[in-house]
Protein backbone atom coordinates (compact mmCIF):
# COMPACT_ATOMS: atom_id res chain seq x y z
CA UNK A 1 0.00 0.00 0.00
CA UNK A 2 1.21 3.45 -0.65
CA UNK A 3 1.95 5.23 2.84
CA UNK A 4 2.19 9.20 2.16
CA UNK A 5 3.97 11.33 5.23
CA UNK A 6 3.06 14.88 5.67
CA UNK A 7 4.89 17.51 7.85
CA UNK A 8 7.26 20.14 7.79
CA UNK A 9 9.08 20.87 11.07
CA UNK A 10 11.91 18.54 12.83
CA UNK A 11 9.46 17.36 15.30
CA UNK A 12 8.14 15.59 12.09
CA UNK A 13 11.31 15.19 10.50
CA UNK A 14 12.24 12.96 13.45
CA UNK A 15 9.15 10.81 13.27
CA UNK A 16 9.40 10.38 9.84
CA UNK A 17 12.78 9.06 9.87
CA UNK A 18 11.95 6.59 12.87
CA UNK A 19 9.15 4.79 11.42
CA UNK A 20 11.78 4.42 7.88
CA UNK A 21 13.93 2.71 10.17
CA UNK A 22 10.99 0.78 11.54
CA UNK A 23 10.74 -0.94 8.23
CA UNK A 24 6.99 0.68 7.19
CA UNK A 25 7.86 1.76 3.47
CA UNK A 26 6.65 5.91 2.97
CA UNK A 27 5.67 6.17 -0.90
CA UNK A 28 5.70 10.06 -0.86
CA UNK A 29 6.60 12.81 1.10
CA UNK A 30 4.99 15.92 1.11
CA UNK A 31 6.49 18.92 2.64
CA UNK A 32 5.98 22.81 3.27
CA UNK A 33 8.45 25.09 1.00
CA UNK A 34 11.94 26.13 1.56
CA UNK A 35 12.25 29.40 3.32
CA UNK A 36 14.97 31.82 3.19
CA UNK A 37 16.20 31.50 7.04
CA UNK A 38 19.09 34.07 9.04
CA UNK A 39 20.45 37.48 8.08
CA UNK A 40 21.18 36.46 4.77
CA UNK A 41 18.06 34.92 3.96
CA UNK A 42 19.86 31.70 3.01
CA UNK A 43 16.58 29.74 1.21
CA UNK A 44 16.64 26.48 3.14
CA UNK A 45 14.55 23.38 2.80
CA UNK A 46 12.48 22.02 5.67
CA UNK A 47 13.87 19.55 7.74
CA UNK A 48 11.58 16.81 6.30
CA UNK A 49 12.60 17.61 2.83
CA UNK A 50 15.86 16.64 4.20
CA UNK A 51 14.73 13.37 5.50
CA UNK A 52 12.95 12.58 2.38
CA UNK A 53 16.49 13.46 0.60
CA UNK A 54 18.63 11.53 2.48
CA UNK A 55 16.08 7.78 1.88
CA UNK A 56 15.34 9.07 -1.66
CA UNK A 57 11.61 9.27 -1.04
CA UNK A 58 9.89 11.23 -3.80
CA UNK A 59 9.08 14.38 -2.47
CA UNK A 60 6.69 17.43 -3.09
CA UNK A 61 5.93 20.51 -1.82
CA UNK A 62 2.46 22.17 -3.14
CA UNK A 63 2.18 25.86 -2.41
CA UNK A 64 -1.92 25.39 -1.58
CA UNK A 65 -4.66 23.38 -1.39
CA UNK A 66 -5.27 23.02 -4.86
CA UNK A 67 -1.82 22.28 -5.94
CA UNK A 68 -2.23 19.65 -2.48
CA UNK A 69 -5.12 18.02 -4.53
CA UNK A 70 -3.19 17.66 -7.48
CA UNK A 71 -0.54 16.13 -6.06
CA UNK A 72 -2.48 13.54 -4.39
CA UNK A 73 -4.20 12.29 -7.68
CA UNK A 74 -0.93 11.70 -8.75
CA UNK A 75 0.22 9.81 -6.07
CA UNK A 76 -3.54 8.19 -5.71
CA UNK A 77 -2.51 7.27 -1.55
CA UNK A 78 -4.29 4.62 0.19
CA UNK A 79 -2.85 6.04 3.95
CA UNK A 80 -1.60 10.09 4.64
CA UNK A 81 -0.04 10.19 7.88
CA UNK A 82 0.11 13.64 8.94
CA UNK A 83 2.60 15.37 11.32
CA UNK A 84 2.85 19.17 12.02
CA UNK A 85 1.85 19.75 8.31
CA UNK A 86 -0.32 22.76 9.48
CA UNK A 87 -3.15 22.41 6.46
CA UNK A 88 -7.00 22.12 6.97
CA UNK A 89 -7.87 19.70 4.83
CA UNK A 90 -11.39 19.66 2.54
CA UNK A 91 -13.74 16.86 2.52
CA UNK A 92 -12.49 16.75 -1.60
CA UNK A 93 -8.39 16.03 -0.72
CA UNK A 94 -9.95 14.04 2.12
CA UNK A 95 -11.46 11.35 -0.40
CA UNK A 96 -8.16 10.98 -2.12
CA UNK A 97 -6.69 8.80 -0.06
CA UNK A 98 -8.58 5.12 0.44
CA UNK A 99 -7.90 4.54 3.92
CA UNK A 100 -7.93 8.16 5.07
CA UNK A 101 -6.09 10.70 6.66
CA UNK A 102 -4.75 10.16 9.97
CA UNK A 103 -3.28 12.92 12.31
CA UNK A 104 -0.70 12.73 15.21
CA UNK A 105 -1.90 15.21 17.91
CA UNK A 106 -0.23 16.27 20.87
CA UNK A 107 -2.91 15.86 23.46
CA UNK A 108 -5.28 13.94 24.76
CA UNK A 109 -8.22 14.62 22.28
CA UNK A 110 -10.64 15.99 22.50
CA UNK A 111 -9.20 18.18 24.79
CA UNK A 112 -6.83 21.14 23.28
CA UNK A 113 -7.50 20.85 19.62
CA UNK A 114 -6.06 23.69 17.77
CA UNK A 115 -2.58 24.72 16.42
CA UNK A 116 -0.85 24.92 19.86
CA UNK A 117 -1.99 22.04 22.29
CA UNK A 118 1.25 22.11 24.07
CA UNK A 119 2.14 25.54 25.09
CA UNK A 120 -1.36 25.45 26.54
CA UNK A 121 -1.05 22.21 28.75
CA UNK A 122 1.76 23.87 29.99
CA UNK A 123 -0.10 27.28 30.47
CA UNK A 124 -2.71 25.75 32.57
CA UNK A 125 -0.64 23.52 34.36
CA UNK A 126 -2.12 20.20 33.91
CA UNK A 127 -0.71 17.28 35.10
CA UNK A 128 -1.22 14.67 32.41
CA UNK A 129 -1.15 15.06 28.76
CA UNK A 130 -0.24 12.85 25.73
CA UNK A 131 -0.74 12.00 21.94
CA UNK A 132 -3.54 10.97 20.05
CA UNK A 133 -3.56 9.25 16.61
CA UNK A 134 -7.05 10.06 14.87
CA UNK A 135 -8.85 10.34 11.31
CA UNK A 136 -8.93 13.43 9.73
CA UNK A 137 -12.53 14.81 9.01
CA UNK A 138 -13.67 18.05 7.96
CA UNK A 139 -13.09 19.70 11.72
CA UNK A 140 -10.46 21.02 13.49
CA UNK A 141 -8.73 17.96 15.12
CA UNK A 142 -12.61 16.67 15.79
CA UNK A 143 -12.69 12.86 13.97
CA UNK A 144 -12.56 9.41 15.87
CA UNK A 145 -9.92 8.25 17.73
CA UNK A 146 -7.53 5.00 16.91
CA UNK A 147 -5.40 5.48 19.82
CA UNK A 148 -3.72 7.67 22.87
CA UNK A 149 -1.29 7.89 24.97
CA UNK A 150 -1.04 9.28 28.15
CA UNK A 151 2.16 10.90 29.77
CA UNK A 152 2.73 12.59 33.40
CA UNK A 153 3.66 16.36 33.14
CA UNK A 154 5.62 17.04 35.99
CA UNK A 155 5.84 20.34 37.97
CA UNK A 156 8.80 22.04 36.22
CA UNK A 157 8.39 20.69 33.17
CA UNK A 158 8.44 23.26 30.42
CA UNK A 159 7.28 22.84 26.57
CA UNK A 160 10.64 21.98 25.41
CA UNK A 161 11.42 19.32 28.27
CA UNK A 162 7.35 18.12 27.60
CA UNK A 163 7.48 18.06 24.19
CA UNK A 164 10.89 15.81 24.15
CA UNK A 165 8.57 13.76 26.34
CA UNK A 166 6.20 13.56 23.90
CA UNK A 167 8.29 12.89 20.88
CA UNK A 168 10.39 10.05 22.55
CA UNK A 169 6.77 8.13 23.29
CA UNK A 170 5.35 8.99 20.25
CA UNK A 171 8.28 6.98 17.85
CA UNK A 172 7.24 3.65 19.11
CA UNK A 173 3.44 5.25 19.28
CA UNK A 174 3.16 6.06 15.39
CA UNK A 175 4.74 2.96 14.40
CA UNK A 176 2.39 0.49 16.00
CA UNK A 177 -0.72 3.04 15.22
CA UNK A 178 0.33 3.31 11.24
CA UNK A 179 0.73 -1.00 11.74
CA UNK A 180 -2.68 -1.55 12.91
CA UNK A 181 -3.56 0.11 9.80
CA UNK A 182 -2.11 -1.43 7.41
CA UNK A 183 -3.11 -4.74 9.00
CA UNK A 184 -6.46 -3.70 8.66
CA UNK A 185 -7.52 -5.14 12.38
CA UNK A 186 -8.26 -1.90 13.65
CA UNK A 187 -11.24 0.13 15.41
CA UNK A 188 -12.33 4.10 15.91
CA UNK A 189 -14.02 5.24 18.53
CA UNK A 190 -15.26 8.64 18.29
CA UNK A 191 -14.10 11.79 20.83
CA UNK A 192 -15.66 11.35 23.93
CA UNK A 193 -15.81 14.40 26.38
CA UNK A 194 -16.15 18.67 26.40
CA UNK A 195 -13.49 19.98 23.44
CA UNK A 196 -11.35 22.89 24.39
CA UNK A 197 -9.28 24.87 21.46
CA UNK A 198 -5.95 26.49 21.50
CA UNK A 199 -4.92 29.30 19.56
CA UNK A 200 -1.75 30.03 17.43
CA UNK A 201 0.86 31.75 19.64
CA UNK A 202 2.32 35.27 18.76
CA UNK A 203 4.75 37.65 20.60
CA UNK A 204 2.28 39.38 21.90
CA UNK A 205 1.16 36.35 24.25
CA UNK A 206 4.78 35.58 25.61
CA UNK A 207 5.01 39.25 27.33
CA UNK A 208 5.43 38.57 30.89
CA UNK A 209 4.02 41.22 33.90
CA UNK A 210 5.09 40.32 37.03
CA UNK A 211 2.55 41.95 39.03
CA UNK A 212 0.81 38.84 39.09
CA UNK A 213 0.87 35.24 41.00
CA UNK A 214 3.90 33.63 41.19
CA UNK A 215 2.32 30.65 40.04
CA UNK A 216 0.77 32.67 36.96
CA UNK A 217 4.25 33.99 35.74
CA UNK A 218 6.06 30.77 35.83
CA UNK A 219 3.80 28.47 33.98
CA UNK A 220 4.02 31.51 31.20
CA UNK A 221 7.91 31.26 31.10
CA UNK A 222 7.73 27.52 31.55
CA UNK A 223 4.93 27.59 28.18
CA UNK A 224 7.41 29.65 25.92
CA UNK A 225 10.66 28.28 26.71
CA UNK A 226 11.05 28.01 22.46
CA UNK A 227 10.75 30.84 20.36
CA UNK A 228 8.64 32.96 20.95
CA UNK A 229 10.37 33.15 24.32
CA UNK A 230 8.69 34.82 26.63
CA UNK A 231 9.54 38.47 27.83
CA UNK A 232 9.47 41.75 29.19
CA UNK A 233 10.14 45.55 28.77
CA UNK A 234 13.44 46.37 30.42
CA UNK A 235 13.90 50.52 30.63
CA UNK A 236 16.97 52.04 31.71
CA UNK A 237 18.77 54.91 30.82
CA UNK A 238 16.16 56.31 29.06
CA UNK A 239 15.99 53.19 26.63
CA UNK A 240 13.44 50.74 26.50
CA UNK A 241 14.69 47.01 25.15
CA UNK A 242 12.82 43.96 25.18
CA UNK A 243 14.30 41.00 27.11
CA UNK A 244 13.44 37.23 26.88
CA UNK A 245 13.65 34.80 29.11
CA UNK A 246 15.41 31.72 28.37
CA UNK A 247 14.90 30.18 31.80
CA UNK A 248 14.05 30.58 34.99
CA UNK A 249 12.63 28.32 38.34
CA UNK A 250 10.97 28.58 41.74
CA UNK A 251 13.28 28.53 43.94
CA UNK A 252 13.31 27.14 47.97
CA UNK A 253 15.36 29.88 49.04
CA UNK A 254 13.38 31.96 51.59
CA UNK A 255 13.36 35.26 50.74
CA UNK A 256 11.90 38.66 52.90
CA UNK A 257 10.44 40.06 49.64
CA UNK A 258 7.22 41.51 50.89
CA UNK A 259 7.84 45.04 50.86
CA UNK A 260 9.33 44.88 47.17
CA UNK A 261 7.54 46.20 44.64
CA UNK A 262 6.34 44.12 41.86
CA UNK A 263 9.36 43.87 38.94
CA UNK A 264 11.81 44.74 41.35
CA UNK A 265 14.85 42.82 42.23
CA UNK A 266 14.52 40.94 45.02
CA UNK A 267 17.64 39.60 45.42
CA UNK A 268 20.23 37.20 43.58
CA UNK A 269 22.98 34.59 43.28
CA UNK A 270 26.19 35.58 42.00
CA UNK A 271 26.68 34.64 38.40
CA UNK A 272 23.74 32.45 38.19
CA UNK A 273 20.65 34.61 38.32
CA UNK A 274 18.76 36.99 39.81
CA UNK A 275 15.26 37.21 41.88
CA UNK A 276 12.17 38.84 40.58
CA UNK A 277 9.47 40.06 43.17
CA UNK A 278 6.39 38.87 41.79
CA UNK A 279 2.78 39.62 43.71
CA UNK A 280 2.92 36.75 46.16
CA UNK A 281 6.44 35.64 45.86
CA UNK A 282 9.60 36.15 43.75
CA UNK A 283 10.53 34.67 40.92
CA UNK A 284 14.59 33.37 39.90
CA UNK A 285 14.89 34.27 36.51
CA UNK A 286 18.34 32.46 34.97
CA UNK A 287 19.26 32.72 31.38
CA UNK A 288 17.83 35.72 28.93
CA UNK A 289 18.53 37.67 26.05
CA UNK A 290 18.69 40.92 25.76
CA UNK A 291 17.30 42.74 21.95
CA UNK A 292 20.74 43.18 20.15
CA UNK A 293 22.52 40.65 22.50
CA UNK A 294 23.30 37.07 22.42
CA UNK A 295 22.20 34.95 25.27
CA UNK A 296 23.41 35.25 28.76
CA UNK A 297 23.29 35.02 32.50
CA UNK A 298 20.79 37.43 33.87
CA UNK A 299 23.39 38.16 37.32
CA UNK A 300 26.09 39.09 34.44
CA UNK A 301 23.43 41.16 32.57
CA UNK A 302 21.60 43.11 35.25
CA UNK A 303 23.70 43.99 38.32
CA UNK A 304 27.37 43.45 36.40
CA UNK A 305 26.52 45.20 33.34
CA UNK A 306 24.13 47.44 34.63
CA UNK A 307 25.11 47.63 38.16
CA UNK A 308 21.44 47.46 39.57
CA UNK A 309 20.97 46.62 43.20
CA UNK A 310 18.27 45.05 45.24
CA UNK A 311 15.52 46.94 45.15
CA UNK A 312 15.82 48.36 41.46
CA UNK A 313 13.43 47.69 39.40
CA UNK A 314 13.80 46.10 36.15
Amino acid sequence: MKVVFCGTPWISAVLLEHIIKSGIKISDVICGADKPIGRKQILTPPPVKNVALKYLIPFWQPENKGKFYEVLEVIKPDLVVVVAYGMIFTKKILELAKIGFFNLHFSLLPKYRGPDPIRAQILNNENEGGVTFFKIDEGIDSGPILDFKKITIEKDDTSTTFLNKLLEVSKPFLVSSIEKILSGNFILYPQVGEPSYTKKITVNDTFISFDKPLEFVYSRIKAFSYDPYSRFYFNRLGKKKIVQIISAKVSDKLLDDKNFECGSISGFEKGNGIFVKCLDGSIFIEKIKPEGSKEMNAYDYFINGFSMKIGDKI
